[in-house]
């Protein structure tokens, strides 16, 4: 048994091409790659990689498959866990479970599973075989609220099943924080459409720019309601000038930009963002809206402002590879505790300069201000601090119970306490992964098509 057999690196495109434009930047495998990338699989007696997928998927069946180029089947099996596999293929955080668990990883490098399960469904969508399949009308017909990850999935499984669904979604698109928070040069946009095409070919209905906010009302109309409203409040930091133009919670920042059309010279614009632009936070969304910056005509200079190190960072390895080569400079240890800004508009960012002390609740060494300051001239600022949940459904739904988070409370069936209605994604656990979001959408779906039987 070889022990060092080398990772398939997947080709990308060059950073000083790719940060000007918002081109999906990941070139894919081969058919040859992806069977020889499959091959480096050991076949392990306990699949460690399956105990660290959060949907257990059938990972070394799968990979038995791709390894003899039965791509078909290999998809078939991913299936069996997954209907968001083209999507949770290219955004999962890998590393952190399914690959972080690959007993490859321990004396080299781990399988690249997240880029074989990508290759995979982007093969299966250029073959045709990604529609869904219906069963008779039921006469059934369910209301989800919200179009995210969690909804898309929980639709594709009722629609299935040969239930009526129809999608109520505020905004004025599909896909949640597909749509407005993961940028096309990752998750390119034709894979989000294709998926709500095979969602309507399947009978599903889409009411846009429809705000739902009693849940019960809507009860009374339906055989069972899904709620699926994601968690989209920013927090913020509390210090003096965040009121100041220029600072941005990441939500709104992020969608002005992935939501703007791309120009002929393939980038997106954003008036609204300055030169220097300092992006606070160290998880993926963090990455992300540096990486956005980075590609407007108007940058010059992108930081990243993290108060621990580097290595207590949340954000994905290849993440902060990918930003660093592209030109966003990193300041770890610091941490902004001061906006400036002259006539209402941000001008300078003033920070602390911190320590580690003993871990903390998350196991990672707590952050401690010194009595350091520095000060930085920038003229945008994105804080990108994580998501709370949106109270006004519960507080306006009679009976909805939710947490002091304002997460609903659900069994691990999806119910929650008024009857027929279920919810399931980061309305329930919290900002969290998509893979989560889709795993719970599933699990309610089939709770639901039960109870309606």
């Amino acid at each position: 048994m070889a022990a060092n057999i080398p990772r398939v690196k997947m080709a990308t495109v060059e950073p000083d091409v790719r940060n000007k434009n918002f081109d999906v930047f990941l070139k894919g495998y081969t058919k040859e790659e992806a069977m020889e990338e499959a091959s480096r699989c050991l076949g392990c007696k306990v699949p460690k990689c399956k105990e660290g997928c959060p949907i257990h998927n059938n990972i070394p069946e799968f990979l038995a498959a791709a390894k003899e180029g039965d791509f078909a089947k290999a998809y078939e099996l991913i299936c069996e866990k997954s209907n968001l596999s083209e999507i949770c293929g290219t955004v999962c955080p890998h590393e952190d479970q399914c690959e972080g668990h690959c007993v490859r990883g321990v004396k080299s490098e781990p399988l690249a599973i997240g880029s074989l399960e990508r290759f995979v469904s982007q093969w299966a969508r250029e073959q045709g075989l990604t529609k869904i399949k219906v069963k008779a009308p039921t006469g059934k017909k369910i209301a989800c609220i919200g179009a995210g990850p969690a909804t898309l999935a929980c639709a594709d499984v009722l629609l299935s099943e040969g239930h009526e669904v129809v999608i109520f979604e505020e905004k004025e698109y599909i896909g949640g924080v597909l749509a407005w928070g993961i940028p096309s040069y990752r998750l390119g946009r034709d894979v989000i459409e294709d998926k709500v095409k095979a969602l309507k070919e399947a009978g599903a209905k889409f009411v846009l720019g429809k705000r739902v906010t009693d849940v019960a009302a809507l009860a009374k109309e339906y055989d069972a309601v899904f709620l699926g409203v994601g968690a989209t409040v920013p927090s913020k930091m509390g210090i003096p000038g965040e009121d100041l133009k220029g600072v941005y919670p990441a939500s709104e920042f992020l969608s002005k930009i992935n939501l703007a059309p791309v120009e002929e010279d393939g980038r997106r614009h954003f008036d609204g963002c300055g030169k220097r632009i300092l992006v606070v936070g160290g998880g993926n969304v963090a990455m992300d809206a540096a990486r956005d910056a980075v590609r407007l005509p108007q940058a010059e200079k992108v930081y990243i402002v993290y108060r621990r190190t580097e290595a207590e960072m949340p954000a994905c390895t290849e993440e902060l590879e990918h930003a660093k080569e592209e030109g966003i400079e990193f300041m770890t240890l610091r941490n902004p505790v001061e906006f400036k800004g002259e006539n209402g508009k941000l001008t300078q960012v003033v920070c602390a300069v911190m320590e580690l002390g003993e871990p903390d609740a998350s196991g990672r060494r707590r952050p401690l201000e010194t009595e350091g300051r520095i000060t930085l001239d920038v003229d945008t600022a994105v804080l990108a601090l994580g998501f709370n949940n949106d109270r006004e459904i519960s507080q306006n739904t009679e009976g909805l119970e939710a947490d002091k988070w304002g997460c609903f409370i659900v069994d691990d069936k999806g119910r929650t306490s008024i009857p027929n209605v279920y919810a399931g994604g980061d309305a329930v656990t919290g900002a969290a992964t998509v893979v989560k979001a889709m795993q719970a959408g599933i699990t309610a779906a089939k709770s639901i098509s039960e109870q309606l039987r």
